[in-house]
């Protein structure tokens, strides 16, 4: 069954960067791509990898499917979160479903090689690596104990978010992705330059 939060972002409540143990969650804008009674995963979508796709590459030859000109971040790899951080992922609106894929009505995070090699900037594709992920019940947990806010991701909630710049450029960026046509354009520079603010070294 489908968890009330799946297809939501998630951001991180500012007291928890006073806590070290949740030193992982702190700063984060989290889109759930999927929550149901055995859990949720998730990715970050605020920081960025300091060095762009083509050096990434090097590491992580998924990475060598894609050209920055298909990715609506123009290169950029996101930091999705601290799991499986040598796993690149695809986070689109591709309807197929590829083995290693899961996702919901609007997006579809897939670790599959064949979605690197159809990725097309038509489905509004991004980039990252690593992932959050929560067993059955933790996230409520973490909810109920206010670690997170929570958004629904409709238009008009993720144009009006507040917090900080790169919690906005999340929301920009996640606006993006869903709502805008399917005609292949650039993206708004207001949500592009995020990553120059949180950049995670690899």
């Amino acid at each position: 069954m489908t968890g009330f939060l799946t297809d939501s972002l998630l951001i991180a409540n500012p007291a928890v960067s006073d806590n070290p143990k949740f030193e992982n969650i702190a700063g984060r804008a989290v889109y759930i791509v999927e929550h149901s009674d055995k859990g949720a995963v998730g990715v970050s979508l605020n920081q960025n990898y300091s060095k762009r796709l083509e050096e990434l590459a090097g590491n992580l030859p998924l990475l060598a499917h894609l050209s920055p000109d298909q990715l609506v971040t123009e290169g950029k790899v996101i930091a999705g979160g601290p799991l499986f951080i040598d796993r690149p992922w695809l986070l689109s609106r591709n309807p197929k479903r590829y083995q290693g894929t899961m996702g919901n009505d609007s997006l579809r995070l897939s670790f599959d090689q064949n979605a690197f090699h159809d990725c097309a900037l038509k489905h509004m594709p991004c980039c990252g690596v690593g992932t959050f992920g929560w067993g059955a019940g933790q996230l409520e947990q973490e909810l109920a104990h206010s670690l997170w806010h929570h958004f629904p991701s409709t238009l008009d909630v993720l144009e009006s978010i507040p917090f900080d710049a790169s919690v906005v450029g999340a929301a920009d960026l996640l606006a993006f992705m869903k709502y805008t046509d399917l005609k292949p354009r650039k993206p708004k520079s207001r949500f592009l330059n995020w990553g120059k603010r949180n950049e995670s070294a690899w």
